[in-house]
């Protein structure tokens, strides 16, 4: 509710003001507020000589939103719509019905997305009770690509001398408790959209170089698409893709959170071959005890390759910028990462792939479900 109260009447600004003057920044189309399970991120594209406007307007946006009722209300009504679109999305679906199994009843496992039943509790004074909790200058990060940062520096620090700033509150910090677990729900979807997952590691941590060569390992691949870097030749592709006509998609995935992960493969098929593909998806996780030193030689150059590509995209680098230094502090280029990603051996990444193998699983179905395999059986392939 929070995120859909972005842009609205701020301190200093009307809604209609705000929503003009990022008119005539030519950045009304590319402002979004969107929130995560950790973090909550305000977003403007602009031209670098209107920083120095977009940038106080964005702190007072988050650090003091009027809440007006009606305008509360008028974002009430937009829960609907976006609760519609969430079940024809089925790659977001899988992903929601992934970490409620995954954390159950806890912290993670808790949607983003409001429910109807809970509308009823979100006024102007509890989400102003919530900014009061969590939003302070102390647990912001301030991002800025394609701007000098002396410049960007001091423009920010000029926004919030305007400002009396949230008081920092002590919050209870609550550690995320992997549970595993099943979770399975029809869809509109006319395929069948399945997820196994594994706990995998908190962001910032050293294994997550090794976690992130299994993952380049499995790979991935589309029916549809063969281009540069869809990994044709990875695992994933080559033991469940190109093994059946009924597969549509197939790749590994993994998110780092700040104490805990969550990596896994998900698939796409045709409804009635969900079992072949559950078990070729869980025999090539179970594969990943041997690895030889030409394939993860493939692996790293395929991994850096992507890092690099992403590097040279503004929006992928923001996020990236955004997400280091809000969980550890600190920023780290692909380049410096691209040189851990090279010292890591054979032995490093048969032993991430154990660990997460070793946690217990999740899963995940949504669609057309009628032939995934029980729990225990695909817990039972992977062993």
């Amino acid at each position: 509710m929070s995120a859909l109260m972005g842009f609205r009447s701020t301190a200093h600004l009307s809604h209609l003001r705000t929503v003009k003057t990022l008119e005539q920044l030519g950045a009304h189309l590319s402002s979004s507020a969107t929130a995560g399970r950790e973090e909550i991120a305000y977003q403007v594209q602009l031209q670098r000589e209107y920083m120095p406007l977009a940038v106080p307007l964005m702190v007072g946006n988050v650090l003091f939103p009027r809440l007006l009722p009606w305008e509360v209300k008028a974002a009430q009504s937009d829960v609907p719509t976006s609760k519609q679109a969430l079940t024809k999305d089925a790659d977001t679906m899988v992903s929601e019905l992934l970490h409620k199994a995954a954390y159950c009843n806890n912290t993670l496992g808790l949607s983003p997305f409001a429910s109807e039943r809970s509308m009823g509790y979100f006024t102007p004074e509890t989400i102003r009770t919530y900014m009061l909790d969590h939003f302070a200058p102390e647990r912001m990060v301030f991002v800025g690509v394609n701007v000098d940062h002396a410049e960007l520096s001091k423009w920010v620090m000029r926004a919030f001398a305007d400002y009396n700033a949230i008081p920092l509150k002590k919050r209870e910090e609550k550690k995320a408790q992997y549970t595993g677990g099943d979770m399975r729900l029809e869809g509109a979807s006319p395929y069948c959209h399945l997820a196994l997952g594994f706990e995998s590691t908190a962001f910032g941590q050293t294994e997550l170089a090794p976690v992130a060569l299994v993952q380049a390992l499995l790979g991935g691949g589309s029916a549809i698409y063969s281009g540069i870097g869809s990994g044709v030749t990875s695992r994933l592709s080559t033991q469940v893709l190109r093994q059946s006509p009924y597969v549509e998609s197939c790749s590994a995935f993994n998110t780092s959170y700040s104490d805990s992960g969550l990596f896994g493969v998900y698939g796409v098929c045709q409804p009635e071959k969900a079992s072949e593909m559950a078990m070729a998806m869980a025999s090539a996780l179970k594969g990943l005890s041997s690895v030889s030193k030409e394939e993860l030689a493939k692996a790293k150059a395929m991994l850096k390759g992507k890092m690099f590509r992403q590097a040279d995209d503004d929006s992928e680098l923001m996020q990236d910028m955004g997400q280091q230094v809000l969980l550890t502090g600190k920023y780290g280029s692909a380049a410096e990462f691209g040189k851990i990603i090279d010292g890591v051996t054979e032995a490093d990444v048969t032993a991430a792939a154990k660990k997460i193998l070793g946690s217990k699983l999740s899963l995940a179905a949504y669609g057309d479900v009628h032939s995934v395999p029980h729990y225990a059986a695909i817990e039972a392939a992977l062993k």
